[in-house]
């Protein structure tokens, strides 16, 4: 057998035995919906406040405290390309699925309250971000922005997939309306085993 051949039948075998077992993921688009919080339109420069029960499209709202639940910012609101949720004290989530077998990276971007309004008021701009499975076990962590301008996470949350169905979630530790802002929410499936 020449060299050329055994060349080729080794990087054909490997590429075989690869595609076998993983695949890259298919151009898919957001497993989340209303990523960007773009639907129900904020009025310019203002927000529009969400209690317990409530939806904003896909995400649902929920408040275990009297202030209320989470608020939908502007774009000129947030100063960013687009519009935001500020989670305050509340909680903030939205089923979505993923085949058995991908490994789904989960984003999202955030920043420190950018309401004037909570300039002189601004406390704990931490929150929680978690993946919860239907075993109801969790995946998250614990996550506080640096600054008035948006940014990527640091650490998003990534698993592999050994059911179809779960939520994401986050929840925020203001004792107000002026916690920390998300946006730009995205769960992509990064890789896929057969």
């Amino acid at each position: 057998m020449n060299k050329r051949a055994s060349v080729g039948a080794l990087l054909g075998a490997t590429i075989l035995a690869t595609t076998a077992t993983v695949t890259p993921a298919a151009a898919a688009g957001n497993l989340i919906s209303n990523g960007t919080f773009s639907q129900p339109i904020a009025p310019a420069g203002g927000y529009v406040e969400f209690d317990d029960g409530e939806s904003i499209g896909a995400w649902q709202v929920s408040a275990s405290s009297p202030q209320g639940g989470v608020t939908l910012y502007s774009r000129a609101l947030t100063q960013y390309t687009y519009q935001a949720v500020d989670i305050g004290p509340g909680t903030l989530s939205q089923d979505f699925e993923a085949d058995r077998g991908s490994v789904v990276d989960v984003t999202w971007k955030h920043s420190r309250n950018t309401d004037p309004a909570c300039a002189r008021t601004m406390g704990d701009q931490s929150y929680s971000a978690q993946v919860i499975f239907p075993t109801g076990d969790p995946l998250g962590d614990s996550y506080t922005p640096n600054g008035p301008r948006f940014a990527s996470v640091n650490r998003s949350l990534t698993f592999l997939a050994l059911a179809d169905h779960f939520t994401l979630e986050f929840t925020g530790r203001a004792p107000d309306g002026c916690g920390p802002l998300i946006t730009d929410v995205v769960a992509k499936v990064i890789r896929q085993f057969d």
